[in-house]
């Protein structure tokens, strides 16, 4: 059987196809210590049941008064977030040196009509330049591909009735926010920081650069042979050459320094989170460490060993870092030692029954390093 043809003027006045637009898996990574609000709630009487459980959580000593003012407090801004298109928001409640430190981080997903990411991100830029002419405005290349920062500050009053002081108050606020067009959707993510705590503003933007650099989307295929690629082969991070020469010309210094003959094994250079960053929640490779023994040493050698290293680098500047032992000595690269150590620092151990000298040299924290005015510092 065979179809007529449709008329020719039919053909010529059709609309054109709607594009079609990729259904993306949207995903990041948030730190344990980031508690998320119930945005996502399936009506309000469940998500008030889960801000209440949450609240109660958050302050388990404070009294049912305060708890309900605060649970209030947040309540109040959850039907504005779902106007907004807010997909996602957490509450960062830290304690830094004693102090009650807290941020909020807030996830929108937005519609435009723009088939140009470079022409989205001028024209965002221009809107936001005339509504905050005085904020910072980068771009940026994250991970998950260009985006558009604004730095600056907020502000807002909570009412006497939500306020855990009953009268009204004035909150001043720093604030990033990022605009990272989604690929072929005509969707764009908006990411929001803002912080009351000014004087940890480091840490929280320095933890939010983290958190964006988790960013990722995919189509369901391309995140299935994703999981695959990665069960079958997880991904390293090397480290950078300059690092692996700082790494070894410090073993070098070492072994000069233990003046041991045996046989080497290991020499393996990998990288790593250093204890700072981990307890701060960051998870990405800021440091390296170069890891190799010496075998096969008499117990005499082996004894006179760490008093060497001891002697030997305290004349240049490094000091013990921690407890050390008659078998274990640690040791780190302070201001006073020369300026291409700084930061360096090793482990160094003896084992007489096995006959071994093991040392593991570690390279600077790469984020202790980085300037001041960096994108989120």
């Amino acid at each position: 059987m065979s179809y007529p043809s449709a008329p020719a003027e039919a053909a010529a006045t059709a609309p054109p196809p709607a594009p079609k637009r990729t259904r993306l898996n949207i995903g990041w990574v948030m730190p344990p210590f980031v508690r998320e609000l119930p945005v996502n709630a399936p009506d309000h009487e469940t998500g008030a049941e889960q801000l209440y459980t949450l609240v109660t959580d958050l302050m388990p000593d404070r009294s049912d008064e305060d708890r309900f003012r605060f649970a209030l407090a947040l309540g109040s801004q959850m039907d504005l977030m779902l106007e907004a298109n807010v997909i996602y928001a957490g509450l960062c409640l830290l304690e830094v040196e004693g102090r009650p430190s807290g941020s909020t981080i807030v996830v929108s997903q937005i519609e435009h009509e723009s088939d140009d990411d470079e022409e989205l991100l001028r024209t965002t830029q221009q809107a936001l330049e005339r509504t905050h002419p005085d904020d910072d405005y980068q771009r940026v290349e994250l991970p998950c591909g260009p985006a558009l920062s604004r730095i600056g500050a907020s502000g807002f009053i909570i009412s006497a009735q939500w306020s855990p002081t009953g009268q009204e108050v004035a909150v001043q606020q720093s604030q990033i926010q990022v605009y990272i067009p989604l690929p072929g959707a005509r969707e764009m993510l908006i990411f929001a920081l803002d912080s009351p705590s000014s004087e940890d503003w480091d840490l929280h933007s320095e933890l939010f650069a983290e958190i964006l650099k988790t960013i990722d989307w995919g189509t369901d295929q391309e995140v299935e042979d994703y999981r695959a690629m990665r069960q079958s082969a997880p991904a390293t991070v090397e480290p950078a050459d300059g690092v692996k020469q700082g790494l070894y010309w410090h073993s070098s210094r070492l072994m000069d320094a233990v003046a041991l003959h045996g046989s080497m094994g290991g020499g393996d250079v990998a990288s790593l989170t250093c204890a700072e960053c981990w307890a701060k929640g960051l998870r990405s490779a800021c440091s390296a460490r170069h890891s190799w023994y010496i075998g096969e040493v008499t117990s005499g050698d082996l004894t006179r060993a760490l008093p060497r290293v001891l002697k030997s680098f305290a004349s240049q500047g490094w000091r013990t870092d921690g407890e050390s032992t008659g078998e274990r000595v640690r040791l780190r690269a302070g201001d006073e030692a020369p300026e291409r150590s700084v930061g360096h620092a090793f482990t160094a151990s003896v084992d007489l029954s096995a006959g071994t000298f093991t040392a593991e040299v570690t390279a600077p924290c790469t984020r202790a390093a980085a300037p001041t005015d960096s994108l989120f510092g």
